[in-house]
């Protein structure tokens, strides 16, 4: 073998080495973006869902404060009609 011969071989070797050292890192941020990508789809599906509950809520309280103003009403008829029939 001659020099030229192995200065090739050597070059080869060093250009899959740098080859394979950048097929690593675009490996690495592919997979971590696609991490992210996932985590942030999570997030977003959570976040509906939160939404969706605080709206089943907000609706449960509009409900609960229309009865509690019907039971006040009714309370205060019945205040009324009590003290119309203790007035003779």
């Amino acid at each position: 073998m001659t020099t030229q011969t192995k200065t090739n071989w050597s070059v080869i070797g060093m250009l899959v080495a740098w080859a394979l050292t950048l097929a690593t890192f675009v490996w690495n941020t592919a997979v971590k973006d696609a991490n992210y990508s996932a985590r942030i789809d999570n997030i977003e599906e959570e976040i509906k869902e939160l939404d969706s509950r605080l709206d089943t809520a907000e609706s449960f309280r509009m409900e609960i404060r229309a009865d509690l103003a019907e039971i006040k009403t009714d309370l205060l008829w019945i205040r009324k009609s009590l003290d119309e029939q203790r007035r003779p």
